[in-house]
């Protein structure tokens, strides 16, 4: 019984093997494809959305662990065990949906990030004090003279040379930290 399926973990062991080079690839691509894609524009508006390749990967990635997920429900049913296996699988499936790059919209008034439960974060044009640049993620940072949650522009949104030349355009006097990679 057991030597009949070892074809089935010869195939687990190659998928999982070879899964950190894959979204390493993944990761590398949709970083490239930010590049070289531009934001979508609506007049006066411009939308910095997230790169297709990343949403594809985010959606697999959310795929898998909801599956797994679903596989430890049944072990713990089956097994009468307890349901405190489910919270790591749930919490890093919340986690996950979280943290994933939202897209930035620009207009006349300035930026705008929505957010899940609640409120979008707004920083007009007159109200930034400063651009950072996250040197571990190469997320750039838009701070508010007013405090307030920062505006995250995450690499895998396209347009960041023209995101940054929006800011130069309205905002002569904030503190922009140059990164060296507008391409």
């Amino acid at each position: 019984m057991f030597m009949g399926n070892l074809w089935i973990f010869q195939l687990l062991g190659i998928v999982l093997l070879l899964s950190p080079i894959v979204l390493a690839a993944l990761f590398w691509r949709s970083r490239r494809a930010a590049r070289r894609q531009t934001p979508r524009e609506d007049g006066a508006t411009i939308e910095f959305f997230v790169t297709s390749g990343m949403r594809l990967m985010v959606t697999l990635v959310l795929t898998a662990l909801l599956a797994f997920t679903i596989l430890i429900a049944g072990a713990v049913r089956v097994d009468n065990g307890s349901v405190y296996a489910l919270l790591i699988p749930l919490t890093v499936f919340v986690l996950i949906l979280l943290v994933r790059p939202v897209p930035v919209v620009t207009d006349r008034n300035g930026l705008r990030q929505s957010r899940w439960f609640l409120p979008d974060k707004k920083i007009a044009w007159e109200d930034i004090a400063s651009v950072d640049y996250g040197r571990n993620t190469g997320t750039t940072y838009v701070r508010s003279r007013r405090g307030g949650p920062k505006i995250r522009f995450s690499v895998f949104l396209v347009g960041r040379s023209k995101f940054k030349s929006e800011i130069r355009k309205h905002v002569g006097d904030a503190a922009i930290l140059e990164d060296g990679d507008d391409n």
